[in-house]
C-alpha cells in the first residue's frame, strides 16, 4: 500500500505539483535567511549596514516564492484558480478586519500590545486563515 504522502502527491493537480517543486528552493532559502537574521539580530557587534542587510535578506526569497505562486495561478485550471483566489480574498479580508480591530483597540487604550506581537499575529492569522479556507474550499468543490 502506498504511503499517505505518496497518495497525496499523486492526488494533486499538475500545476500544484509544479508549484511545490518550484517553491522548494526559495522556501529553503527563506528559512535559512530567516535563521541567519535571527542570529544576526542577537549579535551586538555587527555594523549597521550589515544588520540592515541581515534584516532584509529574507524579503527577496519571499518575493521569489510569490513569483512562483503567481506562475502557479497562471498555470492552474479555472476551478483551482477560483479556489485559490477565493482563499486569498477571504484571508485578506479576515486579516484586514483583525488589523482594524487591533488598531482601534490600541488607539482607545484598551490593549497594550507591542508592534512586534501585532505584526506577528497578523502574519500568522493570514497564513492560517488562508490554509483553512483553502482546505474548506477544496472539500466544498471536490
Amino acid at each position: 500500500m502506498n504511503a499517505p504522502w505518496i497518495r497525496y502527491w499523486h492526488g494533486l493537480s499538475p500545476a500544484l505539483r509544479r508549484y511545490y517543486r518550484a517553491s522548494l528552493w526559495p522556501s529553503l532559502l527563506f528559512i535559512a535567511l530567516a535563521v541567519l537574521h535571527e542570529w544576526a539580530a542577537r549579535q551586538s557587534g555587527i555594523a549597521l549596514p550589515l544588520r540592515i542587510g541581515f534584516a532584509l535578506a529574507p524579503v527577496p526569497a519571499m518575493a521569489w516564492m510569490f513569483a512562483c505562486y503567481l506562475r502557479f495561478l497562471r498555470d492552474c485550471d479555472e476551478l483551482e484558480r477560483r479556489i485559490e483566489l477565493g482563499a486569498l480574498a477571504w484571508a485578506a479580508g479576515i486579516v484586514l478586519h483583525a488589523a482594524m480591530a487591533a488598531l482601534f483597540l490600541l488607539d482607545a487604550g484598551l490593549a497594550d500590545w507591542s508592534g512586534r506581537h501585532v505584526a506577528a499575529s497578523l502574519g500568522l492569522l493570514l497564513v492560517v486563515s488562508y490554509a483553512l479556507i483553502r482546505g474548506w474550499l477544496h472539500r466544498r468543490y471536490a
